[in-house]
């Protein structure tokens, strides 16, 4: 009877450790620089899960890579329809991935990638002590973030000293052209097209003097 027991105990133990085990998401993959593939280690990485009824991100987990890029995070498996990985580290524009509940599998690790854009500035420093007329039309480079600067026309009228930046990709072009105007828009002074290359982790400065 004692035999008995203990083999029910043991089964049951071990049933149970397997159906904690099932009951999480193992997320595991590797981050890198988009610029260049290389591993980045210390990304903080935040996992929230929401639901369409109820959007409101609950963070469930959070952990960091290591020295060779890679992590691992248990979410616990829970009524939610959407799985959120943020990825952050200093001088990276922020990665954001959003997994459905149904694209997830307790019977495994699910491996992911994920790549982070190195932060670039160019410094537009725009100057005059005349009435002229500046127009700028930024036609490529990074427009979706909060220190990033649309695509279209930027139009400046002296007497002006100023500065605006605009964030880009690291290892990436941002092309623009120019026109520089007597006062009030009349008469092209001069026009022209030009484009920088915008070093990662590096700032730019450009100079128009009109």
């Amino acid at each position: 009877m004692k035999h008995i027991i203990l083999t029910l105990l043991f089964f049951g133990l071990t049933f149970s450790a397997c159906k904690k085990k099932d009951i999480d998401f193992i997320m595991t993959g590797q981050v890198s620089a988009l610029n260049n593939g290389a591993n980045i280690s210390n990304v903080s990485i935040q996992a929230y899960t929401s639901s369409l009824s109820n959007n409101l991100p609950k963070l469930v987990g959070t952990t960091t890579t290591d020295a060779s890029g890679n992590y691992e995070l248990k979410i616990e498996r829970s009524k939610f329809e959407l799985l959120t990985l943020k990825l952050n580290k200093d001088n990276y524009f922020e990665g954001i991935k959003t997994y459905s509940f149904d694209d997830l599998t307790t019977a495994q690790e699910n491996e992911t990638q994920h790549s982070l854009s190195p932060k670039a500035f160019t410094h537009f420093i725009v100057k005059s002590n005349t009435n002229n007329q500046l127009k700028i039309q930024k036609i490529s480079g990074k427009t979706d973030c909060e220190a990033c600067c649309a695509n279209g026309i930027y139009i400046y009228e002296g007497p002006i000293d100023t500065i605006v930046s605009c964030a880009n990709d690291g290892d990436t072009y941002m092309k623009f052209y120019w026109w520089k105007y007597g006062p009030g828009g009349n008469n092209v002074l001069a026009n022209g097209v030009d484009s920088i290359y915008n070093n990662a982790f590096q700032t730019i400065d450009y100079n128009f003097d009109f």
